[in-house]
């Protein structure tokens, strides 16, 4: 396929228009501790893109480095210490304030806070949300927990075995949610009320190696509406209104 950034081809660029892009786009990783170098204390981490680019003066550089690890919750004397020293949270936020010291347009959060506990989750996604909305970011927020995904996103893309299922507008999704593997994957979310009860669909069978995928739609050998025409044609992608999209035969 195609990887396209503000419409270009990323892949279609030549060395130098690809390190002036890395600028524009930055990820932050599932695991902190491990995409941390341990060997550099945390002000070099979050500063060393910014030198490597000449984003700032040199004679700024000590500023603007203190600015924005202030502004991701962390004080100007962690500067000085290194990542073993810090709890998971207080990591998080350094490979944020990392991302973010570029000035990016487009992040990647590639399940975030999925390695945190549930408090420290709720902070840093209050301040995933504080940063996009003061520093007009997008995020790419890959996650499989369905609460932190409707908490922090306007359109929703569901993924099964490599490949979008159903895509639309967080309200949508949620409210009437097309496809059988979306159905079973609400059905799974807990509730915190004992007393409430939730029909929870469970899934049948193993997931198919996406490597060799079955013919036909590709969730078909685990769901509970699979038709014959599900087992031998791929769907199309059917538009519901309003840009909620569902690649399913039930809608035919």
């Amino acid at each position: 396929g195609q990887v396209l950034f503000n419409g270009k081809d990323v892949y279609g660029l030549s060395n130098k228009e690809m390190r002036d892009m890395r600028t524009k786009m930055q990820i932050i990783f599932q695991d902190p501790y491990s995409s941390l170098s341990p060997r550099l204390p945390v002000g070099e981490i979050i500063g060393e893109a910014v030198r490597e680019h000449n984003l700032v003066p040199k004679s700024e550089y000590a500023d603007y480095v203190t600015k924005i690890m202030d502004d991701c919750g962390l004080q100007s004397y962690h500067k000085d210490r290194y990542p073993h020293e810090f709890s998971g949270g207080q990591r998080q936020r350094i490979c944020i304030a990392r991302a973010l010291a570029l000035n990016p347009e487009f992040v990647v959060c590639d399940e975030p806070v999925s390695a945190l506990d549930v408090s420290v989750q709720a902070q840093i996604i209050n301040l995933l949300k504080e940063l996009q909305k003061k520093r007009n970011l997008t995020y790419l927020f890959i996650s499989h927990d369905l609460s932190v995904v409707e908490h922090i996103s306007d359109t929703i893309g569901v993924m099964y075995l490599g490949g979008l299922v159903e895509t639309g507008t967080t309200a949508d999704i949620f409210a009437n949610p097309l496809h059988p593997y979306t159905e079973a994957l609400f059905s799974a979310i807990p509730m915190p009320d004992p007393d409430l009860k939730r029909n929870r669909i469970i899934l049948e069978g193993n997931i198919p190696s996406p490597a060799n995928p079955p013919k036909g739609c590709k969730f078909h050998t685990r769901c509970r509406k699979c038709m014959e025409i599900c087992k031998n044609q791929v769907p199309e992608v059917k538009d519901m209104g309003n840009g909620h999209k569902v690649r399913c035969h039930l809608y035919d």
